[in-house]
């Protein structure tokens, strides 16, 4: 009798505590998006003006955790759009942000209206970005493209394995051309790359962020600001 009422202390104990925390995390999360509901695109360049001519001009995201909830990760694409970023990439391991296409364009309109519902003529603040979904079959399609180019032009021109230079290899990878990204930021607790071409990121700065839910702009010009006083030595 005494050994069932301890068992059920216990429980009583672990019940309690368990709902403490499922409280205890519906404040923060309420906490977080009544801080993000106070931003606004003008608060945001407000925020960001010390970093101005500082900030890449393509910022890759990289998803790594099992959920994506769209209506989070479209904000820190509309940041970016909002500071003027040019080219932005979203990885994820099996394309299942390509194939949720549609959905992210409403969803990121949605959220750009309302973000920049006070901002007048704003230069920056254009719904006009390049956006790029990738995959780990965008690595591997790109390195089979690329081997079969160099072995034609190599056919072509008589030239041999020993022609081939890192200025020459690198031109054939075609996964954002020219335009490799500047900074890419991962969501998630691995550390991992995760099949992301690597011919793309040798130049990139690489900073990580525990998850997109409920991202934050403060965390995202945090990161920005990071990714700023790193000093770039361009491979030297």
């Amino acid at each position: 009798m005494m050994f069932e009422g301890f068992l059920f202390v216990i429980h009583l104990f672990l019940h309690t505590y368990c709902q403490l925390q499922v409280a205890a995390q519906c404040f923060i999360n309420l906490l977080r998006w009544w801080r993000v509901s106070k931003w606004n695109a003008d608060i945001l360049l407000s925020q960001a003006k010390p970093l101005t001519g500082k900030l890449p001009s393509h910022v890759s995201f990289v998803f790594l955790e099992d959920d994506l909830p769209v209506e989070d990760l479209v904000k820190p694409i509309v940041w970016c759009i909002c500071l003027g970023v040019s080219t932005i990439s979203l990885y994820d391991y099996y394309g299942r942000l390509r194939r949720k296409k549609l959905e992210i364009d409403d969803e990121l309109r949605e959220y750009y209206a309302d973000f920049t519902r006070d901002v007048k003529n704003n230069p920056k603040c254009s719904l006009n970005p390049k956006i790029k979904f990738v995959s780990v079959e965008n690595g591997r399609t790109d390195l089979v493209h690329a081997a079969r180019d160099m072995a034609r032009d190599m056919l072509k021109s008589g030239t041999g394995v020993g022609d081939i230079t890192q200025v020459s290899y690198n031109s054939y990878h075609k996964v954002f051309g020219d335009n490799e990204p500047e900074l890419m930021i991962q969501f998630g607790k691995q550390r991992t790359l995760a099949g992301y071409p690597p011919w793309s990121v040798h130049l990139t700065e690489i900073l990580t962020l525990p998850t997109c839910y409920l991202i934050s702009p403060l965390q995202f010009i945090s990161t920005l600001n990071s990714y700023c006083k790193i000093e770039k030595r361009v491979g030297k």
